[in-house]
């Protein structure tokens, strides 16, 4: 309110002296944008002294972060390589088990265990059996009389069974379990009638010659009986009386010693013991060998699951345990060097960009430059505006003045001017205010101080 009526009363005396408004409203208009310009210069000041200590702290504080995590990330980086090589070996740990667990899956066997072991005592029982056929008979009956020589051909042909039973597994056995298909199931059809009809047929001849060495071994007891009674006729009824030799019954007991020896021979060149004997060794052959071939992809199954699956899936889940155990104390300091390294990141986060400030910084110092040219410009304009005004005002009222009042005038300004200088080498402030006194009025007063002075 005060400028106000300051600038009010400078107007009325300017318009009273004729003075050109133009360079006070020049003056006013530089007073007013220098006061703007020393406030906005005072903020900036302020904001850009505040940058640089926000910069300089946030930049001493991001090094110091940096540093600590540094020594972090180290200890974290090496705990992280030796999780990760633990967790590795783990998941390589499981994933073999998954494997076996799928290859148990792949092998598993259609037939339990128990009868594995039936078939392998059953295929066992048929090559024994063979064994004995074969020393037995046939030895016998291609004159082996050598006891090892007869053991070793009969271990021989027992082992057809076994030459047999890949055959019989690559052929039927396989293809109808892991490859069924029309020809599989055709084969393995066409095998078991074949091997039913071997089988029946087989056990049929075996069963009439059976009969017939039955009914044979009969008729030679009865002819044994004939003979005993016979040769009781023959015999003395007074013990230790002469025998008497009797044409008629001598001749009746070698008729029933040709009978009997005519049953050993017919049982001996009966075509039914031909065919038992030649049939019984195929069937036992064969027989044995599908035993065989049954018995060992069951077991096989069965040894690998025990003796190499389940070992090698429990040393998996020991190892497994043992790392995890190992891994769980590696990841105690492992879990605190991460936690440390967020909080570090967060830290870093939380400061304000350097960047930012940087160019902030740049920018303040740009409006600050600009802002002292621009008060440099409104010093300059103020004070042209001042000398302008008070050049109008002199030339003015310098009608007004008498030539001894000029005279006095310039004679006490140059005496003023020397004095000024005497007391201080320093020159005094100009200031951009009047007093208040219109210049012809400061002027008068001016002389009249002077005059009285004198």
């Amino acid at each position: 309110m005060k400028q106000n009526t300051e600038d009010f009363e400078k107007g009325f005396e300017n318009g009273i002296d004729n003075v050109e408004r133009a360079n006070y409203e020049g003056y006013l208009s530089s007073e007013v944008s220098l006061d703007w310009l020393i406030g906005n210069k005072e903020i900036i000041t302020k904001d850009l002294d505040e940058t640089k200590a926000s910069l300089e702290s946030s930049r001493t504080e991001k090094l110091e972060i940096l540093k600590e995590k540094q020594e972090i990330l180290t200890e974290y980086e090496e705990q992280n390589h030796l999780t990760a090589q633990l967790e590795n070996e783990i998941s390589e740990k499981k994933q073999r088990i998954e494997e076996i667990k799928e290859l148990k899956k792949q092998n598993q066997s259609p037939y339990p265990m128990l009868a594995g072991i039936i078939y392998l005592a059953a295929g066992i029982t048929f090559i024994f059996g063979d064994l004995i056929i074969s020393h037995e008979i046939v030895a016998y009956a291609l004159n082996i009389r050598n006891t090892f020589e007869a053991w070793a051909f009969a271990f021989g042909l027992a082992g057809v069974s076994i030459l047999l039973k890949p055959a019989y597994e690559r052929i039927i056995e396989q293809p109808y379990l892991t490859q069924l298909s029309t020809s599989s199931k055709k084969a393995h059809g066409y095998f078991q009638l074949i091997l039913v009809i071997i089988s029946i047929g087989t056990l049929s001849i075996l069963g009439w010659f059976r009969y017939e060495a039955y009914k044979t071994d009969k008729l030679k007891e009865a002819i044994n009986r004939e003979i005993k009674s016979l040769q009781m006729e023959a015999t003395p009824l007074i013990s230790g009386g002469q025998t008497v030799e009797n044409p008629v019954l001598t001749q009746k007991i070698e008729q029933k010693l040709r009978e009997y020896d005519a049953l050993n021979q017919k049982l001996v060149n009966s075509p039914w013991a031909l065919w038992s004997f030649v049939l019984s060794g195929v069937l036992f052959a064969i027989a044995g060998a599908i035993c065989l071939g049954i018995a060992f992809p069951v077991l096989q199954v069965y040894w690998k699951r025990w003796f190499q699956y389940n070992p090698v899936i429990n040393s998996a889940n020991r190892q497994i345990r043992k790392k995890t155990k190992a891994l769980n104390e590696i990841k105690k300091p492992w879990f605190k060097g991460k936690s440390l390294l967020e909080l570090a990141d967060q830290k870093l986060e939380l400061l304000p960009n350097l960047e930012e400030l940087t160019q902030k910084k740049t920018k303040l110092e740009g409006d600050l430059l600009a802002i002292n040219e621009k008060i440099k410009l409104a010093i300059e304009s103020a004070r042209v505006s001042t000398y302008n005004e008070g050049y109008e005002s002199g030339n003015t009222n310098r009608e007004n003045l008498s030539a001894e009042d000029l005279e006095s005038y310039r004679k006490y300004m140059l005496d003023k001017i020397k004095q000024s200088r005497e007391d201080s080498g320093d020159r005094t402030p100009r200031t951009y205010k009047t007093n208040g006194l219109r210049p012809h009025q400061a002027l008068r007063k001016a002389i009249t101080n002077s005059f009285n002075e004198n």
